[in-house]
């Protein structure tokens, strides 16, 4: 034992459920990391698993144990509970109450036995997207970027991108590692899982994203977004982040190009709504249970 305090992340991730909760919970474990804590991460599904390097069990038992999923963690919140272990949710609306609930959006009653936290400032971005918040903006409008998720689960990724095409934009069409429909494109660009994806949002003029980690993205790095939701709780999202400014429009009908200071106004409303810190937030409020 290194003397430090253990954490457990378990969380989810497949065609059905998108990417962005692995990416999370990994920007998580390297915070807590940093913060002086040992971190294992486990996946609760195959898929998951397949997408998450393979971890040993320590056989100590951790002091927290923190819970990524849409479904299926009832059953593990309540065992975890029974071992006396403090239990962390993220994004949890199920029947079993963690000890803390921490929730980026109350799409339903956010419940938790001790906390509940609530807010676009728990929103868990990863180093590579902070550090470049603070590049300048581009000063034309015509390169787009399409990323609709780890699995453009409405498989909408090659109409809009040929639909923007038509419009005589740049476009690149950015497929992750659950999309289906892996075609090439007609006119546009398309890259398949890349490694530089945050490198590729810097260089865009504006984005055509889901509602979930690609749009939070974007808007810490301060740009324009428009967005295709692919869930329920995406469009929640979207439209609440509609009414503040700080997108460009939700779903198919308005769609078109933009011009720079529409992109550009929208961009600094969106940056003032994810700020990039989140990370160290979640990471104060588990060190404070430990």
């Amino acid at each position: 034992m290194s003397g430090r305090p253990l954490v457990e992340i378990y969380c989810d991730g497949s065609a059905e459920v998108g990417y962005g909760h692995i990416r999370r919970c990994r920007t998580l474990a390297t915070q807590l990391d940093r913060d002086g804590v040992d971190v294992s991460i486990f996946g609760l599904s195959d898929e998951a698993r397949r997408l998450l390097p393979e971890q040993k069990r320590t056989g100590h038992l951790a002091s927290v144990q923190i819970f990524d999923s849409p479904h299926n963690i009832n059953d593990l919140l309540i065992a975890a509970q029974l071992r006396g272990q403090i239990t962390v949710a993220l994004d949890w609306f199920g029947e079993v109450s963690p000890d803390v609930n921490i929730a980026v959006y109350p799409h339903c009653e956010v419940r938790g036995i001790k906390k509940v936290y609530i807010g676009f400032e728990y929103i868990l971005l990863r180093e590579e997207i902070v550090l470049r918040r603070k590049l300048p903006a581009t000063n034309n409008a015509k390169c787009v970027l399409v990323v609709l998720g780890g699995g453009d689960l409405l498989n909408q990724g090659h109409e809009l991108s040929r639909r923007l095409c038509e419009q005589g934009l740049e476009v690149t069409l950015v497929q992750g590692p659950f999309a289906k429909n892996r075609g090439a494109g007609d006119g546009y660009r398309v890259l398949i899982n890349p490694t530089n994806l945050p490198q590729l949002l810097a260089s865009c003029d504006w984005a055509v994203t889901n509602g979930g980690g690609c749009l939070f993205e974007a808007m810490c790095m301060r740009k324009a977004a428009y967005v295709f939701p692919q869930t329920e709780a995406e469009d929640s999202i979207a439209r609440f982040a509609k009414t503040q400014g700080a997108i460009l429009g939700v779903g198919s009908a308005n769609l078109r190009a933009f011009s720079y200071p529409e992109l550009g106004a929208v961009a600094e409303r969106g940056s003032k709504l994810v700020d990039g810190i989140g990370v160290s937030r979640v990471s104060s409020i588990i060190r404070g249970l430990i």
